[in-house]
C-alpha cells in the first residue's frame, strides 16, 4: 500500500471513529443524567483530569489487592504483568449487537506495549469491581483477560493483525468459555457478575477503550523507573517483527486523545440543556 493510500485510510478511519464517539457520548449522557448532581460532577471532573493527564487514570494495586490476584490465578501467571486499577469502566462498539449505538462495557483490560526496546504486559482493573466482586467473580474475570491474551498472542504467531467484529466475537466467546472452565464459576454467580457490571456502568466514568489504552501507555512512560523491571525483550522472531508496528502506537496516541476531547465535549453538551454548567455554552 502506498503512503498516500495509507494516509487516506487513516483519515477515513479517524472520521468514522469520531462519528461513533459522538453517538456513544449521547447514549452515555442519557445514563449520566439519571445520577445526582454531585455524582455527575465527580464523573466530569474525572474525565477532565484524565484528558489533561491520561496517566492519572491508573495506579498500581495495593499489596493486599495484588496478593488476592496472585492467590486466585497463581503468582507465576502474573509474575511479569503490571496490575493497575482505575475508577473508569471501558466501552467499545458491541461485538454482539450490530448497531452503532450499542456498547459493550468492560471492567478489565489486558494490553501489551513495546516501549524503549522492551515488551510490557499490563492488566487494568476497575477499582469498584475489585471491592465489590466475590472471589469467584474475580477469578473468572482474571481468567477471561488471561485467556484473551493467550488467544491474541496465538493469532500474532499466525500473522493475523487486524480482526473483524465477527472474529473479535469469536475470540471473546472462546475466552469466556475457557474462563468459565478454569474458574469453575457457577451459572448463578456468572449472572450476578453481569449484573454487577451493569450496576457499575450506570454510575462509573465510562471511557472509550482506545483512550483507555493510551492512558496505560502514558502511565508506563511516566512511571518508567517503577515499571521497567517488568519489561522483557522480544522472545522470538514474531515479536521482533511486531516491534515496528508496536512502536507506531505512540504516534496514534495523540489522535486518540483528540477524539476523547470530542467525546467529552459532546457529553457535556448532552447532559444539560445549554452545557454552560460544564463550561460549554451552546445556546
Amino acid at each position: 500500500m502506498s503512503l498516500e493510500s495509507e494516509e487516506e485510510n487513516r483519515k477515513k478511519y479517524e472520521a468514522e471513529y469520531i462519528a461513533w464517539v459522538q453517538v456513544a457520548a449521547k447514549e452515555i449522557a442519557e445514563t449520566l443524567k439519571k445520577l445526582n448532581f454531585d455524582k455527575i460532577d465527580k464523573n466530569i471532573e474525572f474525565y477532565e483530569r484524565s484528558l489533561e493527564h491520561p496517566a492519572s487514570m491508573h495506579s498500581l494495586l495495593e499489596k493486599s489487592e495484588k496478593e488476592v490476584i496472585e492467590k486466585l490465578v497463581g503468582k507465576k501467571r502474573v509474575k511479569n504483568t503490571i496490575l493497575t486499577k482505575t475508577k473508569a469502566l471501558i466501552f467499545a462498539p458491541s461485538i454482539l449487537v450490530p448497531s452503532t449505538s450499542s456498547l459493550d462495557y468492560g471492567i478489565a483490560m489486558h494490553r501489551r506495549f513495546f516501549i524503549r526496546g522492551l515488551w510490557f504486559s499490563i492488566i487494568a482493573l476497575n477499582e469498584d469491581y475489585l471491592e465489590s466482586a466475590t472471589e469467584s467473580m474475580l477469578r473468572y474475570m482474571l481468567e477471561h483477560e488471561l485467556a484473551q491474551g493467550e488467544i491474541y498472542k496465538e493469532l500474532a504467531v499466525h500473522q493475523i493483525k487486524i480482526l473483524s467484529s465477527e472474529m473479535k466475537g469469536v475470540v471473546h466467546e472462546e475466552a469466556r468459555v475457557k474462563a468459565i472452565q478454569r474458574s469453575a464459576i457457577s451459572a448463578d454467580e456468572l449472572k450476578r457478575e453481569r449484573q454487577l457490571i451493569l450496576d457499575l456502568s450506570a454510575k462509573s466514568p465510562l471511557v472509550p477503550v482506545h483512550f483507555a489504552s493510551v492512558s496505560l501507555f502514558r502511565y508506563l512512560e511516566e512511571n518508567w523507573e517503577e515499571v521497567k523491571r517488568f519489561g522483557l525483550p522480544s522472545q522470538n522472531e514474531i515479536e521482533r517483527e511486531l516491534e515496528l508496528s508496536a512502536e507506531k502506537f505512540a504516534d496514534w496516541a495523540d489522535s486518540s486523545c483528540s477524539s476523547f476531547k470530542i467525546f467529552l465535549r459532546e457529553l457535556k453538551q448532552e447532559i444539560t440543556m445549554t452545557g454552560a454548567e460544564y463550561g460549554i455554552e451552546i445556546v
